[in-house]
């Protein structure tokens, strides 16, 4: 059945009077004394959800909304609308009316939803309170194996019919576009499936955190916005057709094996551009206003992004070039291989494999001889991916290009370990490159790899050219062809510094601030750098990357002595100023473990000095130790813990690599000032994922908040059904499997990231180390501890702080005025509604 016109007429009705609402609660604050907080924004976002109704309508009229209530499936004739892409072209006209009351374009609704841009009836565009050291499954760590056994189990235990849960639209479906997610979240579907499809889950409120120090009451009303920024982390853009890949190691964390690696391959790795495309998206929709409020009702612009490291996966200058085109916009192609001629004598691809345009790689059996069904292929899952869905062709798909939008904010970078070591963990040398720019990729792991402590050495023997030249004619069933390509290259500090200085932001995304003088003294290795993006805010980025390179160890952080050095000097002069200060780098505290010396020796070099140049324009052994100067002593968490505590306009140290939502307050041992707050965030590679939106606010109390909001990426929820023909599918679609498919990596699952409700949605505490706070009055007349609209000191359930609605923060206030207006516009809705079915009863009663 049709969306008839009276259907039509009462949903625009609706749309109509919301908006009225809404634009009532805003023109209604001049007639109250004091500005509303967390009242406004609760209606607001109440006003929001009841608009979010009339553009789910035009979900429907675009496909459907085939799993995003409930996750599953929706039978046909259980909605009044057919869900088909044909019907809704002929309702365009009513989409026209809805987007009049949306606000949105029509090529935006689209967007929004999944779809293609065009006639839905032509073809689709292919177009620390943890107490342990983290251990990120992006890094090889030791794999315990019990969740992955009981996965596997499951897996084995149940069969599922391919297409359940999906939408059947043939495009994801479910918007995420401008919602946080206190506004909303995304769930899994049926727990007793060995696979699940994804769908829309409750909101989550603000945890207010205390512990680092009061909340006083009605700081809503009086706090001003100092930096607002986006976090974004650990992207880890593998180019999964590269030979230097290790995919193989991670077969050791599947049956029969003892489990020992896991992380060395991820089902979704291909879609990894599509899923930071998507990201970006999303946080270009907060770009222009924050989703919280300021004293003054406002919402502030945002100021800039970081991206605190592992944005590469394998240090390859093509994995690297694409993180600059994600961020600043441009023709991006996923793709990687050129022409094989080039290929040795029987090394060269044949079949599809010869084709540089399509995929060749683990996860394509018919790519190579021996089906270990260790990989989802989407063409033909078998194995522990039996019950996963069916894709076909949906590896060549996600090789296409696609236009980037690029960030519509300035981005700064820090590097991390995938950035600067061989897969995270090794120093690159010339043996690694040869095989990553070659012909021959191993996909069978050596019987050695069952034992942890042989990983260095097997790793070192398997990407040798010579080694696979053998394997070549010894035991051809260990490796396959495929398409070489030079930018599989390495990178090293100085070329990946000048690969953002490639694109349009002057300041090269922060590598311009590089203190000359560290500059020069390291060779151009210094990536650490400081600068101020706004009046009184000091933001420095560091590096802690483990240059010694020793597989294990390497895949956690340490900071040399030389920029230790620097980052006491940048800390002083700060503080000096009175400035506020946010540090921010890859490895959080708790990961700065790597006690190896930069100049340590890795197999099979003889040493670590830098020798000559080659081709590429780097060292030989591109993991050369680039400065001349001493690494030793390196500094390890607690000496950078104990540095920021010596400095209390040090507010905040941000970091990512976990993999994981963790906030750590930091209070200073025997008191007085130094209190930080540790903030880490989960990753675009692994499951949620998810960027923070965060906001440094004066409350001009004496106290400061930090509002932290967790973003899903800009990819519908629930991802196309089993049997969906992939040559369809479009980038958000993509984006939208490779976080479905994250979701139920065996190894990992749902709850890899997601940290605890109080470290994800919060408002942080901490009393303001300034000595003279600009623009704000310090001795306020505040209500009584406990007044209205205030939590209690530590709330409920004591250092954790009190949940509140997004935007609410402890503040109060009457609404007495907006109460009356909001009444009288809501009788003008009601009667628009109930006088149009008048008129059309006088008019068919005169038509009879």
């Amino acid at each position: 059945m049709g969306w008839g016109g009276a259907s039509r007429r009462r949903t625009v009705a609706l749309a109509a009077m919301v908006f009225a609402i809404c634009g009532g609660a805003g023109s209604s604050q001049a007639g109250v004394p004091e500005k509303l907080d967390g009242a406004e924004d609760a209606f607001i976002d109440r006003a929001g959800q009841a608009v979010d109704g009339v553009e789910d309508r035009a979900e429907d009229l675009l496909g459907g909304r085939s799993g995003d209530r409930g996750g599953g499936g929706t039978a046909p004739g259980e909605h009044d609308l057919e869900r088909n892409d044909c019907e809704a072209s002929e309702h365009r006209h009513e989409l026209e009316e809805i987007r009049e009351h949306s606000g949105l374009t029509p090529a935006e609704i689209r967007e929004l939803l999944g779809n293609a841009a065009g006639d839905p009836c032509h073809a689709h565009e292919h177009g620390h309170e943890h107490g342990h050291e983290a251990s990120p499954r992006a890094d090889f760590q030791a794999h315990s194996g019990s969740r992955s056994g009981e996965l596997r189990e499951r897996a084995a235990a149940r069969s599922r019919p391919r297409g359940a849960g999906g939408s059947t639209t043939g495009h994801a479906t479910g918007r995420t576009l401008s919602r946080t997610t206190v506004r909303q979240t995304i769930t899994g579907g049926d727990a007793n499936e060995s696979f699940q499809f994804l769908r829309r889950g409750p909101g989550e409120a603000r945890v207010v955190r205390t512990e680092l120090a009061k909340a006083k009451p009605g700081r809503a009303k009086r706090r001003r916005s100092l930096l607002y920024m986006a976090q974004t982390t650990d992207w880890q853009l593998a180019d999964e057709e590269s030979p230097a890949r290790v995919e193989f190691v991670d077969a050791t964390a599947n049956a029969p094996f003892p489990k020992a690696f896991s992380a060395a391959w991820r089902p979704q790795e291909a879609f990894g551009p599509f899923a930071v495309e998507s990201s970006i998206r999303q946080l270009n929709e907060f770009a222009e206003r924050s989703p919280h409020l300021d004293g003054d009702g406002d919402r502030s612009e945002m100021d800039l992004a970081i991206l605190t490291g592992d944005q590469a996966d394998n240090q390859q200058l093509n994995e690297t070039d694409w993180v600059v085109t994600l961020l600043e916009g441009g023709q991006l192609d996923p793709n990687s291989g050129v022409d094989p001629a080039s290929c040795p004598p029987g090394q060269t691809p044949m079949g599809q494999t010869a084709d540089p345009e399509k995929y060749a790689g683990v996860q394509d059996f018919d790519d190579y001889a021996t089906q270990g069904f260790q990989f989802y292929d989407p063409d033909e899952p078998n194995g522990i991916y039996g019950d996963w869905p069916l894709y076909t062709g949906l590896m060549n798909r996600a090789q296409k290009p696609f236009q980037a939008r690029g960030l519509n904010v300035p981005s700064y970078v820090t590097p991390g370990n995938h950035d600067g070591l061989a897969q995270g963990n090794q120093k690159a040398n010339a043996a690694f490159e040869a095989v990553g720019t070659g012909c021959v990729k191993p996909i069978v792991p050596a019987a050695s790899l069952t034992n942890p402590q042989d990983f260095e050495q097997t790793i070192t023997e398997v990407l040798d050219p010579d080694f696979l030249a053998d394997l070549v004619t010894s035991n051809p069933g260990q490796v396959f062809f495929v398409p070489p390509d030079p930018d599989r290259r390495y990178v090293d500090k100085a070329q990946y510094k000048e690969l953002f200085d490639t694109g349009g932001q002057g300041d090269a995304h922060g590598f311009e601030f590089v203190d000359p003088a560290q500059n020069q003294a390291s060779n151009d290795a210094a990536s650490y750098y400081a600068w101020n993006p706004k009046p009184g805010i000091r933001m420095i980025s560091i590096d802690t990357l483990c240059e010694g390179g020793i597989a294990g160890p390497a895949a956690s952080g340490n900071i040399d002595d030389p920029q230790f050095r620097w980052l006491r000097g940048e800390l002083r002069r700060a503080q000096a100023r009175d400035q506020l200060i946010v540090v921010f780098g890859h490895h959080p505290i708790r990961s700065l473990s790597c006690d190896v010396p930069d100049e340590t020796p890795a197999p099979p070099q003889a040493g670590s000095d830098c020798t000559a140049d080659d081709e590429h324009g780097h060292d030989v052994n591109p993991g050369c130790d680039q400065d001349p100067r001493t690494s030793t002593p390196v500094h390890l968490g607690d000496d950078l813990e104990s540095l920021l505590h010596q400095f209390p306009n040090a507010i905040a140290y941000i970091a990512g690599h976990t993999h994981e939502h963790n906030l750590t307050r930091f209070d200073r041992p025997r008191g007085g000032p130094g209190d930080f707050w540790g903030i880490e965030t989960a990753s675009l590679v692994d499951s949620p994922p998810q960027n923070r939106l965060i906001e440094l606010m004066d409350n001009c109390d004496g106290t400061l908040s930090i509002l932290a909001t967790v973003v899903d990426t800009a990819a519908p929820i629930t991802a196309p059904a089993s049997d969906t023909d992939a040559g369809g599918l479009n980038t958000l679609d993509l984006a939208s499997i490779s976080r479905t498919l994250a979701y139920n990596d065996p190894q990992a699952g749902p709850s890899l990231g997601e940290g605890m409700k109080r470290e994800r949605n919060v408002e942080l505490l901490l009393k303001d180390p300034r000595e003279d706070p600009p623009g704000c009055k310090r001795n306020v007349n505040d209500p009584p501890d406990g007044g209205p609209g205030s939590p209690p000191d530590g709330g409920p359930g004591g250092s954790t702080g009190e949940t509140v609605p997004d935007g609410g923060s402890g503040g109060s206030g009457p609404l007495p005025f907006t109460g009356f207006v909001l009444l009288g516009l809501l009788i003008t809705g009601v009667s628009l509604i109930f006088g149009g079915r008048a008129v059309r009863w006088l008019g068919s009663r005169a038509g009879g």
